[in-house]
């Protein structure tokens, strides 16, 4: 049944009543309109089943990840839109067509119902293609804030035209009264400006991608970046905590990324043990008797005599056997700096720097190395007359005093 017999047959009623023909004329427009509405909404949710059907049909029988992200965003919903919005179109239409009724504000919210469907139908196919390319490409990549100053753009777009179509002006008008007021426009949007352009820097540049490992002093951020939008990238700290740093910041504050450490398979190691300085002597007969005569340090002992001419150290001759356990360790990687060196001494001692590089990114793995290849050291120092410096303690004193 078109909208005009419908009208037709509501005016009859309508005159049997005996109502005014104007009046049913108006009455049965009304009526017309709320039957169309009703029977727009019914057809939507019968479109919007169907395009489910269609989709859940689609996935089970396909392989590819195109399909099942379509149906994932709602993509089919949003065009579902579309049919009940063409038929209250058409009916409105027709029945201005016949009728005096002044239906204007109607036709302006269908028009404007048309921009929001289109904006909405835009918005999932850049949620499809942000979805798929995180799936493609898993290595951090992130083009969310992309996406999101596209959504802006169109946003800023379907609102121009939803003005133009309300207040019937043309669109050049209504940028020009925008741009009369572009100061204040900078300066609500400021801080989306500089997320879109630290987002953009942050995008071409590969400063930080999601799941690097990031330090951020002024933020207290240590941690993983989760994600990254247009106005803030969220860092999960390592107790968990979460930390929600401005886009621009990254560009214009001081910013460590761990991602170099991570690729290349190796993460230094860098530690220092406090020699006692009065332990530091030259190495006598009886002292490189028992070194030469103990399994862990003989063959050091004899290569480092056969290289060193004259008197040597005690210091010396254990800087040499941990350089040369070092080396011969399974999990420090040989390619990489492997340095033994005294630093500047202080009130605490000679401190001893051991830097390497240990194959291993995992943060457990790595303190678990780490800290079996200081304890080893550290018990390696009596075996050299040498002693650790620590600061007297209490039990210090009361021996001290007992004695």
């Amino acid at each position: 049944m078109t909208t005009t017999k419908l009208e037709a047959l509501l005016s009859k009623w309508l005159d049997l009543l005996n109502v005014s023909p104007l009046l049913a004329s108006r009455i049965s427009g009304w009526i017309t309109i709320l039957i169309m509405l009703a029977f727009s909404i019914g057809v939507f949710y019968l479109s919007t089943f169907v395009f489910k059907k269609i989709g859940a049909n689609i996935t089970k029988k396909t392989k590819n990840q195109i399909d099942d992200t379509i149906v994932e965003t709602n993509f089919f919903r949003n065009i579902s839109y579309i049919i009940p919005i063409i038929i209250m179109d058409n009916c409105v239409t027709a029945i201005i067509s016949n009728h005096a009724l002044k239906l204007v504000f109607i036709m302006k919210l269908i028009d404007i119902s048309y921009v929001i469907v289109i904006l909405s139908v835009f918005f999932s196919i850049l949620n499809i293609w942000n979805i798929l390319y995180i799936k493609k490409y898993k290595q951090g990549r992130s083009i969310k804030s992309i996406i999101q100053a596209i959504k802006i753009v169109l946003t800023i777009i379907g609102v121009v035209v939803g003005l133009s179509i309300l207040i019937n002006k043309s669109t050049s008008a209504i940028l020009t009264t925008f741009g009369a007021a572009s100061a204040v426009v900078m300066l609500v949007f400021k801080d989306t400006i500089l997320g879109f352009v630290g987002s953009i820097q942050l995008a071409t540049n590969r400063i930080v991608l999601l799941g690097d490992w990031i330090t951020v002093p002024q933020f207290n951020a240590d941690g993983n970046v989760i994600d990254i939008s247009l106005i803030s990238v969220k860092v999960q700290n390592w107790d968990n905590t979460i930390t929600t740093i401005p886009t621009y910041s990254l560009i214009s504050n001081p910013v460590i990324n761990w991602r170099g450490m991570s690729d290349s398979g190796v993460r230094r190691m860098e530690k220092s043990i406090f020699i006692d300085q009065t332990s530091i002597k030259f190495c006598d007969a009886e002292l490189l008797k028992r070194i030469n005569s103990s399994e862990l340090t003989k063959s050091v002992g004899d290569d480092f005599m056969k290289k060193e001419e004259g008197a040597f150290t005690n210091l010396s001759l254990f800087r040499e056997y941990v350089l040369d356990f070092l080396k011969g360790h399974a999990m420090v990687d040989n390619n990489s700096t492997i340095l033994v060196r005294p630093l500047q001494s202080s009130n605490y001692g000679l401190p001893i720097d051991i830097y390497a590089f240990l194959k291993t990114t995992d943060w457990t793995e790595y303190e678990q190395i780490q800290a079996r290849i200081l304890d080893y050291i550290l018990a390696s120092v009596n075996v050299f007359d040498l002693k650790v410096y620590q600061s007297p303690s209490g039990n210090d004193y009361i021996n001290r005093k007992h004695n």
